[in-house]
């Protein structure tokens, strides 16, 4: 019998290799902005496929005034972003995206949902979700191509001190990190990094060329 696993760790992602993971939202609120073009059905390049539909979507099917609390903050915070559902070899990987431009660049804030099924209680309570940062471009035939941000460009960043950005070391080794620097430090780094001369600022191995699709 073929079983779905959703897989929440941020180091995990969609593929095996680590990004970057950040504590706090890559973007700030005046960033935001909504972008139609990613909304829909798409195949990548590792024979995955992505269902992309509105967050709110599944908020809004009663009016404001009737929504619970819970679900009208919700709708307030995350009336912009997406939920990205992308299927692989019968494993499910579930995120809210949410879009933002830096200096006319688009990026994608990603943050796994949590789940209650198919995880065991003891493991998911030692997960901390975390954000990752990607880059994508809408190219001119419609194909959408989207980039991590690769911890090991940050991390060769830190260790030469030519990034001062509130972080931590994480894993069983400290071999991971984490940045815990606040939104508005974040979005101020993206600025800086996509101004800066670093050689191959977007070199990747999590990285996918998507195509429309039709469910």
């Amino acid at each position: 019998m073929k079983h779905k696993f959703i897989l929440f760790t941020a180091c995990l992602l969609v593929l095996a290799s680590c990004v970057v993971k950040a504590l706090h939202p890559f973007y700030i609120k005046e960033s935001i902005s909504f972008d139609g073009r990613i909304l829909g059905y798409w195949n990548d390049d590792d024979n995955g496929k992505w269902d992309i539909s509105s967050f709110v979507n599944g908020v809004t099917k009663k009016s404001l005034d009737k929504m619970k609390k819970e679900d009208l903050k919700l709708y307030t915070n995350y009336i912009h972003s997406y939920y990205i559902k992308r299927t692989h070899n019968d494993t499910e990987t579930l995120f809210l995206a949410t879009p933002f431009v830096v200096n006319n660049q688009t990026f994608l804030d990603f943050f796994p949902l949590e789940h209650k099924n198919d995880l065991d209680n003891l493991l998911e309570s030692h997960i901390v979700y975390a954000h990752s940062l990607v880059k994508y471009d809408v190219q001119k035939n419609g194909n959408i191509k989207i980039r991590w941000l690769d911890e090991d460009k940050i991390k060769s960043l830190l260790k030469e001190n030519t990034l001062k950005l509130q972080h931590e070391k994480i894993g069983v080794l400290n071999e991971k990190y984490l940045l815990t620097a606040k939104s508005e430090e974040l979005y101020q780094f993206i600025e800086t990094y996509m101004n800066s001369n670093e050689p191959n600022k977007w070199e990747t191995s999590t990285k996918f060329t998507l195509s429309k699709s039709v469910p």
